[in-house]
């Protein structure tokens, strides 16, 4: 078995009285593609927001690259290599998007005295953190757009914005909250392929989580399965696709997921 990027093992997170996820385990290795998929209220978005620190977990272990991350602050998690979107867009809706993907960029630097002066190696810097989100923008088909306001782009270009605003920290692992929603069949299709080429250009671990069944089946080399915070399936789409009890919990109620 390969050494795992991100390896979740026991993980329990309960609320009150609630058990949202019990005894997950799951691992991700460079450079893989993958899903967690299930119904409404599965546990799905429990899991990353335990992965990027918005939760503590109750009981378990979040290792990434080898260190123990569960209950550290979220920007720390960042720094170390996990960036996500949400299943809302958040963006700054008043900035363009070009100025959208250039606060990401200077939140992943650190700003220090130096900055605050502004001496000429603070100019060239900011040069390059504008150069370095076109460059993002471009790289998501969105170059076209960097002087609009975000709150005026399409739907579907607010999904791809936020991804570079995800990308702008420079990740290893990335995590996709429902990118697909929202979007036409045409739209689906060429963000299935942008992930695809994500992960090979840029060497990157995914997780995506997706209620577009067929969209996770024809992208995803291994799919996760969870029913009331339970993994009950997981393996290639083509060996969970036929599993009884994903057909039970999601799949025979959601079909397609078109």
């Amino acid at each position: 078995m390969n050494v795992a990027l991100l390896e979740i093992q026991n993980l329990t997170v309960r609320f009150g009285g609630l058990t949202s996820l019990s005894e997950l385990d799951f691992r991700v290795e460079p450079g893989s593609l993958v899903a967690l998929i299930g119904p409404n209220g599965a546990g799905k978005t429990t899991a990353f927001n335990v992965i990027t620190g918005v939760y503590e977990p109750s009981e378990g272990s979040v290792r990434f690259d080898g260190d123990e991350i569960g209950g550290r602050p979220p920007h720390v998690i960042s720094q170390r290599g996990i960036g996500r979107t949400f299943q809302s867009v958040r963006l700054f809706r008043g900035l363009t998007a070009l100025e959208n993907v250039r606060a990401a960029l200077a939140a992943a630097h650190r700003s220090g005295l130096a900055d605050v002066l502004r001496p000429p190696a603070w100019r060239r810097r900011e040069r390059e953190l504008t150069a370095q989100a076109h460059a993002l923008l471009a790289r998501l088909g969105l170059g076209h757009f960097a002087e609009a306001a975000a709150s005026g782009l399409p739907y579907a270009a607010q999904r791809l914005l936020e991804i570079a605003r995800a990308l702008a920290t420079q990740p290893r692992l990335l995590l996709l909250d429902e990118p697909a929603a929202g979007m036409n069949p045409s739209e689906k299709q060429a963000l299935r392929e942008l992930v695809a080429r994500l992960r090979g250009e840029l060497g990157l671990a995914i997780v995506l989580i997706e209620h577009d069944v067929r969209f996770v089946m024809d992208l995803c080399e291994r799919v996760t399965v969870l029913d009331h915070g339970e993994k009950i399936a997981e393996g290639p789409p083509d060996v969970v696709r036929q599993d009884p009890r994903v057909i039970e919990a999601y799949l025979g109620t959601a079909g397609s997921g078109s």
